[in-house]
Formats: structure tokens, C-alpha cells, sequence
């Protein structure tokens, strides 16, 4: 698979995940990593395709990833769409609960506080501006652990917890929402 291969699937590429995971794991043993964090940027016109793929490159192979974190924690700052924008909430919460954990472990090292600034920037921007309640689930648990080292966190998160409570979403995020509020306030 060449690059040029990578774009034309990712240009046929639906949602289906059987999909996903067959590019994902071609990417990986194609060494195109790169190439398919470069496609996740949205003028490339295959954005949401190529994050629904990284999603599955990481899942699958996540420490091939770890050289190109510098490069995916960009995407965060991004103008993603919300399709997009899953995928990358849904690497930040791995990504963050690995960095706060008790355990040693390879992302602490990797992980610099400049690539956690992206990821607080992003996810507070789709927790704030989309309606997608799987989007808003990922970047609240995300937000919960950088609230761990960024102390400014907590206090902006909260106010946008307890105004979207009050929004018509559903249980599944409201649950999420408020188990998030009860270890914030307790």
C-alpha cells in the first residue's frame, strides 16, 4: 500500500468497522502512519476517514503510534468535524487515563505538557461545541484526568457539566456528566 492507495481507500472508506480495522492495521504494517496523520487534517478532504482509521491504528498497535504523538496531539487544534473529532477524544481518554495512572509506563515519558495543552484545548472545544454525546462522554473523562495536573480545569469544567445537565442529552452522558461532577466535588 502507497500512499496514494491509503488516500483512494480512505476515499471509499464507510463506516463499517471491519473496514476501519483492515486500514488501520494496513497503515501500521505499511509503515504509513504519517501519511495517515497528514489525511486526518481536514483539507484533506478524507479527514473523518483517516481519524476513524488512526482510531484503529492505535487501538490495535498502539506503540507503533507513540512516535507520531507530537503529530496526532496537532489534530486536536484542528477544525475536525464532529465524526472526526470521536476518534481523537475517544486516543485522548486512553491516552490520559495511561498519563495519570499510579504505574510507570512508556506515556508519561512521551507525553509532554505541550501535547496535553492540545488535548485540553480540543476536547474543551468539543465538549463545548458539539451535540455528539459520545464526543462530549471521551473529552469529559479526558478533561477529569489533565484536571489531575491543570488546576484551572476543574473550575471551567464544572459550570459546563451542570449547564448541560440541564440540556436535553441523553442518560448515557448525563450519567457520564454527573459521575464526573461527584469525583470533581468529592
Amino acid at each position: 500500500m502507497t500512499s496514494k492507495d491509503l488516500k483512494q481507500e480512505l476515499q471509499n472508506l464507510k463506516a463499517y468497522k471491519q473496514e476501519r480495522v483492515r486500514i488501520g492495521e494496513a497503515v501500521v504494517q505499511h509503515q504509513l502512519l504519517p501519511d495517515l496523520i497528514a489525511f486526518c487534517r481536514p483539507e484533506s478532504g478524507v479527514s473523518h476517514q483517516a481519524c476513524w482509521s488512526l482510531e484503529q491504528s492505535f487501538l490495535l498497535q498502539e506503540e507503533a503510534c507513540y512516535p507520531f504523538l507530537k503529530e496526532i496531539c496537532e489534530l486536536y487544534t484542528r477544525n475536525i468535524n464532529s465524526s472526526g473529532k470521536r476518534p481523537l477524544c475517544k486516543i485522548s481518554g486512553i491516552l490520559t487515563k495511561k498519563y495519570y495512572c499510579n504505574k510507570d509506563n512508556l506515556i508519561k515519558k512521551i507525553l509532554h505538557q505541550s501535547m496535553r495543552e492540545q488535548i485540553v484545548e480540543g476536547c474543551f472545544q468539543e465538549l463545548i461545541s458539539t451535540d455528539r454525546t459520545a464526543n462530549m462522554a471521551y473529552s469529559v473523562y479526558s478533561l477529569y484526568e489533565l484536571g489531575k495536573e491543570f488546576d484551572w480545569i476543574y473550575p471551567e469544567l464544572i459550570p459546563v457539566l451542570q449547564q448541560k445537565l440541564q440540556e436535553n442529552y441523553g442518560n448515557g452522558f448525563k450519567s457520564s456528566a454527573r459521575r464526573i461532577l461527584a469525583k470533581i466535588e468529592g
